[in-house]
């Protein structure tokens, strides 16, 4: 069985990316909850998307990390981690471009586990 993170666990690495917390420390439930809201909104974009095939509470370890980079750079701008003389418009650029990117990696992970499923057809 494949192991699995949970939207809790995200959360935490998100912080930890942005040193908002210390490796030891625990996030304060506001900002975790906060994470894993904003991810449970990726995760239903993906899913109209047809983007995932997992379940919202069970991340797959194969993912993770790339899916800690896309929520890092859709947190970024509410924890004050844009960078100095940043316009909004080209952060907007900067997150569209890296969020890209990003959605490409998880694409191929996607398309490689949905060719493991079986596909039953039906004869008319």
């Amino acid at each position: 069985m494949a192991t699995t993170r949970t939207p809790l666990e995200l959360a935490t690495n998100v912080l930890l990316h942005w040193n908002i917390i210390a490796a030891e420390e625990t996030p304060s439930p506001t900002d975790s909850q906060y994470v894993i809201k904003r991810y449970t909104d990726l995760y239903e974009t993906m899913s109209v998307d047809d983007e995932t095939y997992w379940a919202v509470d069970a991340i797959p370890a194969a993912i993770f990390e790339p899916l800690t980079q896309m929520m890092a750079l859709i947190v970024m701008a509410p924890f004050g981690k844009m960078p100095a003389g940043m316009t909004p418009s080209q952060y907007a650029q900067s997150l569209d471009e890296g969020l890209r990117v990003l959605r490409r990696l998880l694409r191929r992970t996607t398309n490689v586990r949905s060719a493991e499923t079986t596909t039953y057809a039906e004869d008319f």
